[in-house]
């Protein structure tokens, strides 16, 4: 079996060199990267990975809890996390909570019996039990998605609420009095509370009435928007314009509109909230509120990887990260008879 020594012969560096490979690969020219990782291949070499473990007591992991993995904007946030992982010398080890609370805290301590070096989470509610538990874990931690500015857990995400004030005054600017909104469940998701929130602000600045009727929480799921449709346009003065909270919703609103034969953005406009790359794609082509969901990935394993470079010591961080409203076709003035 091929060691260290010898891929450092074969590749003219020195073991220390190998060494700095295989645990900070950023830390090696990309010249030396290249001959290390090609002498590894021709030698065969595989690193003893369980000795490493019992020599630094790391196991070289962050675990990750995402609410689903049916939504391509926590897939996004994933690869920018790991894209930085790996850079680093890390790995991810990913699990799916379903929107589930209860399943969330369970995952968190099923991570830390795998012994995990950090963690980064997805959690429904970050005021909640998990907060407690991840402050008292003894390793780095982030939330994700999260519009924390201040307790004992760092954070990384945008300001929902000023994403959901966004959505809908684009909406009440073109003219939409009114405006309903397709809400996630408010216990599976801060996120969708804060939003919904963001909402409720920009029609009161506006001047708007408020109708506990246009506003509809359903569990998240495509499978649910016709249900979530259905009693917002069977009401007896249905909207002229709907907000989704995320943009998986609001292209299920798009195509349950068509069921009932009106037209996006003729009859109703829709607003969703995220920019997945099938935003773009589908038509109408759809008016969402972008989050920078890559970056945010990447700024979470930077904070937990930093704190374990410091010995694992950290003082919390709050990032929120600039939003953007994105106009596309699936929103139009409102037409006046």
């Amino acid at each position: 079996m091929a060691t260290i020594r010898d891929v450092a012969e074969m590749a003219g560096v020195s073991v220390a060199s190998v060494s700095r490979f295989i645990n900070s690969p950023d830390k090696v020219r990309a010249e030396t990267r290249e001959r290390i990782r090609l002498a590894m291949q021709e030698c065969n070499y595989r690193y003893n990975y369980v000795a490493k473990v019992f020599a630094t007591q790391r196991t070289q992991t962050i675990g990750l809890v995402i609410p689903t993995i049916t939504n391509t904007v926590f897939a996004d946030s994933t690869r920018g996390l790991q894209d930085e992982a790996t850079r680093r010398g890390y790995q991810v080890l990913m699990v799916n909570a379903d929107y589930d609370p209860d399943a969330e805290g369970e995952l968190v301590r099923h991570l830390l019996e795998r012994q995990v070096d950090g963690l980064v989470i997805t959690a429904s509610d970050p005021h909640g039990a998990i907060a407690g538990e991840l402050a008292t874990a003894g390793i780095p931690a982030v939330f994700l998605y999260s519009t924390l500015s201040e307790g004992p857990v760092s954070s990384v995400g945008i300001d929902n609420e000023r994403g959901g004030f966004d959505a809908t005054a684009h909406l009440a600017d073109l003219g939409h009095e009114r405006i309903a909104m397709l809400a996630g469940s408010f216990t599976s998701s801060d996120r969708s509370r804060h939003r919904y929130d963001g909402y409720r602000r920009c029609l009161s600045e506006r001047g708007l009435e408020f109708e506990p009727g246009l506003v509809v929480e359903i569990p998240y799921g495509l499978e649910h928007c016709r249900e979530g449709v259905a009693r917002l346009m069977e009401a007896a003065q249905p909207p002229t314009a709907i907000f989704a909270s995320n943009d998986l919703m609001a292209i299920g609103v798009m195509g349950e509109l068509r069921a009932f034969g009106l037209s996006v953005p003729r009859d109703v406009s829709v607003v969703g909230f995220d920019d997945v790359l099938m935003s773009s794609y589908v038509a109408p082509r759809l008016t969402t509120i972008r989050q920078p969901v890559y970056e945010m990935g990447r700024r979470a394993a930077q904070m937990v990887l930093d704190a374990l470079d410091r010995g694992g010591q950290s003082v919390p961080r709050h990032l929120i990260l600039d939003h953007e409203l994105v106009v596309r076709e699936s929103t139009a003035s409102l037409r006046r008879a």
